[in-house]
């Protein structure tokens, strides 16, 4: 991935500057009424659906009560227009009632069921668009101590989770609050007697839900987080496979993956345990009030209070009241699992990019390609959460880069080298400003970096990394994914520079063949050519190349080599390599060590001085000689130290494994 295809950040204040893993406490229904803003209408109307519905629910064994209490010659006949008899005209008028109460309940249950699917699948949409972007600006600092299994699976089935909470769940919790409601109000009307007997329940009620709702809560988050170290787990197992076979490790990971597997289905189980224990209580709590409803009802009667049509209908209001209640403690279960999921969700959108524009960032105009480093030193550092992973550093004070100046003439090609941990890596890694340097310096043309935009800044770097990244596509994508509105013909061309043009037109479709996915229909040395091409299409006056030549045939080599010599011409180049081909075509070799320049000048001057450069270059020669493969020094591959761990490799957020 370029570079310059990075998200900026948002400006912030200096109040916020490297705050990455500080995070905001918000409750979850605060973080969803923050991102519903712009749906409010469609749950508005989702809401007043909800209501018509619990009012015709309410009203609908009311015709059944009055019915019975006529044929009891309890109640008064009814008029009915066009009926003569004044008993068919009041059976006619009770049984449309009925059928008009139902069509109302149903018409307003599908209309509610349309209006907030409209207004959840949105938001959902916002929340998933809204993580992503702010992921793509986090830094590699939080991307690095993040597995991306488990960040997957936020952007997927956390937020699916949500909307589905949203257009299902939601609307049976808040329909059956207002049935709940309107049955009270209703109850309160007809006899005082039986509504206090109702709301006495309610207290009972509340204390059993709270009770079991923060145990079905901490049980739904372990639930989300076995889950994403199941995800996690197996991503990093399908794409190890290779080695996993390679090295008869198959029973070894089916033993991992089961582990995590049971994990999650133990959380799983505890939960649905949870929630039967539950539905279990309010059964026994329902059976208890209807039991008690009769009993006064009965009593009720027998004093003529009111008729057996209305204890009938009380019966039957008890129940529907019991029905939604038990669809809440149902969906209440559920609610517990979103709470963990908009947390998690939160959790990262709470985290503030560590690398950022400042209020006064301005636009970079077309760099020149003059480099300085300035005393800089820099340290790795970790979230709070992470310290208790910390390992000691072996550099003497903790610094990947200490104090570290030197200056890249304008298209001139700087070779850096050294042993792993040296910190090559992270100089390459400060240019783009992946990170910000603790002290000192980076400077191009003269002005501080972080006196530019990001996106300026980024658009002007162009990498060439030793793994290839490919997306799935056409060829044509991946090469005019260097700059956004490349024409074909200046594909094309970038291809024909970077020796790639020729196997281009020997695929199926040629530029329009089709990549599968990390492009394993292709060699590694047609990979890096086209990597070369998109460089190309890029044309960035800095280029920095990790590795480029790094596990290639011979035949591959000098055909990429000569890319590379084209790419390189008139463009200031920070290469890190261990190929000696490579290295001694630089106009100047950077050798550090421990962070610190040891030696610097050309080839032939550092193999005189009996230092580092002599010692490293001896032992390549020794290892081409006996036709071994030397060791990569491949950038962010342990060159740099974590506050004591070696750097991870620097790829992009999403390959990297969980």
């Amino acid at each position: 991935m370029e570079v310059g295809t990075l998200m900026a950040s948002p400006e912030q204040s200096p109040a916020t500057s490297r705050a990455e893993g500080r995070r905001d406490d918000h409750g979850a229904t605060r973080f969803l009424r923050r991102f519903s803003t712009d749906q409010r209408r469609w749950f508005v109307l989702t809401l007043l659906m909800l209501a018509v519905e619990a009012v015709a629910s309410v009203f609908q064994p009311y015709p059944i009560g009055y019915l019975i209490d006529f044929l009891r010659d309890e109640r008064s006949p009814l008029w009915f227009p066009w009926i003569a008899s004044p008993r068919i005209g009041t059976i006619a008028l009770l049984t449309t009632a009925i059928i008009v109460l139902a069509v109302l309940d149903s018409l307003a249950d599908s209309l509610a069921e349309i209006f907030v699917a409209r207004g959840g699948r949105r938001l959902g949409y916002t929340m998933r668009v809204t993580l992503y972007a702010h992921l793509q600006r986090l830094s590699l600092a939080f991307h690095h101590q993040r597995r991306t299994g488990d960040m997957l699976r936020r952007v997927t089935s956390d937020i699916e989770e949500v909307e589905r909470f949203l257009t299902q769940s939601l609307p049976d919790i808040a329909g059956s609050v207002l049935l709940l409601v309107g049955t009270l109000v209703f109850l309160v009307f007809h006899s005082w007697q039986v509504a206090v007997l109702t709301v006495v329940m309610v207290p009972v009620l509340s204390l059993i839900s709270n009770y079991f709702s923060q145990r079905i809560t901490a049980t739904a988050r372990r639930q989300r987080a076995r889950e994403g170290d199941l995800t996690s787990t197996a991503q990093e197992l399908l794409i190890s496979i290779p080695v996993v076979q390679t090295f008869g490790r198959s029973r070894y990971e089916q033993d991992r993956f089961d582990e995590h597997s049971r994990k999650a289905m133990a959380a799983a189980l505890e939960s649905v345990g949870l929630q039967a224990r539950f539905s279990w209580v309010v059964g026994v709590l329902k059976a208890v009030s209807i039991s008690a409803v009769v009993w006064l009802g009965i009593w009720l009667v027998d004093r003529s209070a009111f008729s057996v049509g209305t204890l009938i209908l009380f019966i039957i209001l008890i129940q529907n009241m019991f029905r939604p209640t038990r669809r809440i403690i149902k969906e209440w279960a559920v609610f517990g699992k979103i709470r963990a999921s908009v947390e998690r969700v939160a959790e990262v959108l709470a985290r503030r990019p560590s690398v950022y524009d400042s209020p006064a960032a301005r636009e970079a105009l077309t760099f020149r390609g003059e480099l300085e480093f300035r005393h800089v030193s820099f340290a790795y550092r970790l979230d709070p959460e992470d310290r208790a992973n910390e390992t000691p550093n072996d550099s003497p004070n903790g610094l990947v880069l200490d104090d570290v100046s030197f200056d890249v003439r304008s298209g001139e090609v700087v070779a850096l080298v050294g042993p792993s941990g040296a910190g090559k890596s992270t100089i390459a890694q400060l240019i783009p400003r992946l990170y910000d340097p603790d002290a000192g310096e980076v400077r191009i043309d003269g002005s501080d970096i972080r006196s530019f935009t990001l996106d300026s800044l980024r658009r002007q770097v162009s990498l060439v990394l030793q793994d290839t990244i490919l997306f799935r596509g056409t060829v044509a994508h991946n090469i005019g994914y260097g700059r956004a509105g490349a024409t074909r013909d200046e594909i094309i061309a970038a291809a024909v520079r970077a020796n790639a043009h020729e196997f281009i037109e020997k695929m199926p479709a040629g530029y329009d063949t089709q990549l599968s996915e990390r492009a394993t229909n292709l060699s590694g040395g047609q990979r890096q050519r086209i990597a070369i091409a998109r460089a190309f299409v890029r044309d960035a006056p800095l280029l920095i190349l990790d590795e480029p030549t790094t596990g290639l045939d011979a035949e591959s080599f000098h055909i990429v080599l000569q890319g590379l010599q084209e790419l390189m011409k008139g463009k200031t180049t920070i290469i890190i390599s261990h190929d000696l081909d490579l290295i001694q075509r630089a106009d100047r070799i950077l050798v550090i060590r421990r962070g610190r320049i040891e030696q610097t000048g050309r080839h032939t001057e550092l193999l005189r001085e009996a230092g580092l450069y002599a010692s490293l270059h001896a032992r390549r020669v020794d290892e081409a000689e006996s036709d071994q493969e030397p060791e990569a020094v491949a950038l962010g591959a342990g060159a740099a130290r974590l506050s004591g761990r070696s750097c991870p490799a620097w790829r992009p957020p999403s390959t990297r494994g969980g």
